[in-house]
């Protein structure tokens, strides 16, 4: 950063201080207001075009039509059109605005500017041209032009305020702050005095080692409302800010004495107790702000946010800090934002979620339509596998936030998860109907996919496929579908390939997961690939059968059923292996989800069909 950025970002830093005891937002008087002007300035240009000076009726005829091609959205044409005006009139500024602003749009910015260029200079009065000129420059980074152009743009019309702004952050840019000042003064003079731009002054000042004038600007602000005693506290923040303790002491004293319950005063006067590290002058005017009847809501949780910021890391100060919550919100006057910000606390603070959740929950006593408050109590419900808990909640956010899909599909998970099958094809169908926003995608595929699993559960084979499909549209990869739909469609023995296709997308994608390898290896066996169908069922058994060595083994291990440990026996007797096959049929009947004919298999040590 060279040294003038780092001084402007002093600056700003300053004028952020001021912002934050008057409980403004700070408007800026940098580059980024500079930008967003010329981006002002692009847009009004684009929707006025300045009269035809030229009295020919040929010229007119096809100047009139290029500008109706071009309102009809016929572009080539009207661009052809204004090439022929400007062979017909080479000096027609309008033609060649026009022009310009075509080549900028099809990325000839040398081009353009060059006619813009060119119809400035035919009319140098028109401002709509400057305004234009300007915003490319700008756009470019070509200071020195654009503060030319917004020189002569003052000069056409000096009281645009947007205009001087802009040209004051390009003599800022520039160190010109005598200049800067200037357009400053007119601005006051056709807005009047406040507090953005006595600021920039006194700082501009500043940088031009001019002290006094510097102060004057700020006494001349106080005196301009003399009644909002306010200003007088900024003119002693910057005596403060400059050293000058005695003087901005004296100030603090005397508004002390006229306007005790001042919040921009009691605000200043924490910096003070910081400078002169006088904790006991601290802590009184933070409970003075915090607790004082005087003080609004806003200002305390500003003041309350800004505290805790600050605060060390440790148990001492931490314990401070809880201290001073718990004061705060025994107070009725402590509204939700309170209550919610102690719970950001606790959060940061990893206290634990039953905690966090009493805190929470008094938000939403406060205020039941909070959503911050509804999506963090639902995860932490989430985490405690609290399935009635969720219901409520989510009952509440799609009361709220009908629109919120996430709502309907917590509700309708943890009806799932309840076995409650009805409401939860209810909950899933009634989200479904709402109108998807952008990013949504994967919580609509899963809800679907949910919506056929429990519509097949329900014996609706049709409607389970049909959700399946919906589910791939808008989520290809989903593997818990492809896998579902794969499995299902094997179980009636139909559309194999499809199915086939289908698992082998989700066997690519986890070749480890058991249950994917199951599916792919069923559907084979089905279709008579009976040694590979052995080969992806060779790799389920060795999970079962050896002891596992890690999570992912362990987990795997546990995902085996007596319906995958049949499989494995049906492929082996199929691949001529009839002992191996006895064995893992024994297996599976030592464990749940085997089918009815896995008795009769091992009674007559052979493959009995469906």
């Amino acid at each position: 950063m060279e040294k003038g950025d780092s001084d402007i970002q002093d600056k700003n830093n300053q004028v952020k201080k001021i912002y934050f005891y008057l409980g403004k937002m700070m408007l800026g008087c940098g580059l980024a207001v500079l930008m967003a002007a010329c981006g002002a300035a692009r847009k009004s240009v684009a929707v006025e075009t300045p009269p035809s000076p030229y009295d020919n009726r040929q010229y007119d005829y096809y100047y009139t039509e290029a500008v109706k091609q071009k309102i009809l959205g016929n572009h080539d044409a009207a661009y052809t059109l204004l090439q022929y005006c400007l062979d017909l009139n080479p000096k027609s500024g309008e033609a060649l605005y026009d022009l310009g602003l075509y080549a900028i749009y099809m990325q000839n910015d040398s081009l353009g500017v060059q006619y813009l260029e060119r119809a400035a200079a035919l009319e140098p009065d028109n401002i709509w041209y400057r305004e234009m000129l300007s915003g490319f420059y700008l756009s470019r980074s070509e200071w020195g032009k654009a503060q030319t152009c917004l020189e002569e743009m003052m000069r056409l019309n000096p009281k645009r305020s947007d205009v001087l702004m802009r040209l004051v952050s390009l003599y800022q840019n520039d160190k010109k702050y005598t200049q800067a000042i200037d357009v400053l003064n007119r601005i006051e003079t056709l807005e009047g005095k406040n507090l953005q731009i006595s600021m920039d002054k006194y700082w501009m000042y500043m940088q031009l080692k001019e002290k006094d004038k510097a102060y004057a600007e700020l006494q001349a602000l106080a005196n301009e409302f003399p009644n909002d005693l306010s200003y007088r506290v900024v003119l002693a923040t910057q005596y403060m800010s400059n050293g000058e303790l005695d003087k901005a002491k004296q100030i603090f004293d005397e508004v002390e004495q006229k306007e005790p319950d001042n919040q921009t005063l009691r605000l200043a006067l924490m910096d003070y107790a910081q400078t002169i590290k006088d904790d006991s002058l601290y802590q009184a005017n933070l409970d003075r702000l915090l607790f004082g009847e005087a003080t609004d809501a806003s200002t305390r949780l500003r003041v309350m946010k800004d505290y805790v910021s600050q605060q060390p890391q440790d148990s001492v100060h931490s314990a401070q800090v809880r201290a001073t919550f718990q004061r705060l919100l025994a107070d009725p006057r402590s509204g939700a934002d309170m209550w919610m910000m102690y719970a950001a606390y606790q959060t940061v603070k990893k206290d634990s979620k039953d905690s966090i959740a009493v805190t929470l929950n008094k938000v939403l006593e406060l205020e039941p339509d909070n959503k911050l408050a509804l999506q963090e109590l639902i995860m932490i419900n989430i985490k405690k596998q609290d399935f009635q808990g969720l219901i409520r909640l989510c009952q509440k956010g799609v009361q709220y936030y009908p629109d919120m899909l996430v709502f309907y599909y917590y509700k309708g998970l943890s009806h799932y998860q309840l076995d409650e099958q009805k409401q939860a094809i209810e909950t899933f169908e009634l989200g479904l109907r709402q109108e998807k926003a952008p990013g949504d995608e994967g919580m609509v595929s899963d809800m679907y996919s949910i919506l056929g699993d429990l519509y097949h559960e329900q014996n609706q084979n049709e409607k389970a496929y049909a959700a399946y499909d919906s589910a791939l549209v808008y989520k290809d990869n989903n593997l818990g579908a492809l896998n579902n739909y794969a499995y299902f469609l094997s179980l009636e023995n139909k559309d194999l390939d499809k199915a086939q296709e289908m698992s082998y997308k989700t066997v690519q994608a986890e070749p480890d997961n058991v249950t994917y390898l199951d599916t792919y290896a069923w559907i084979l066996f089905l279709k008579g690939k009976y040694a590979e169908a052995k080969i992806y069922m060779d790799k389920i058994v060795a999970y079962y059968d050896k002891e596992p060595q890690t999570d992912k083994e362990k987990e795997n291990r546990e995902s085996i059923n007596g319906g995958v440990l049949e499989h494995a026996g049906d492929i082996y007797f199929h691949c001529e292996e009839p002992d191996k096959a006895l064995e893992y049929w024994k297996k599976a009947s030592q464990l749940d989800g085997a089918s009815d004919l896995l008795e009769q298999k091992i009674k007559q040590k052979k493959y009995i069909a469906p």
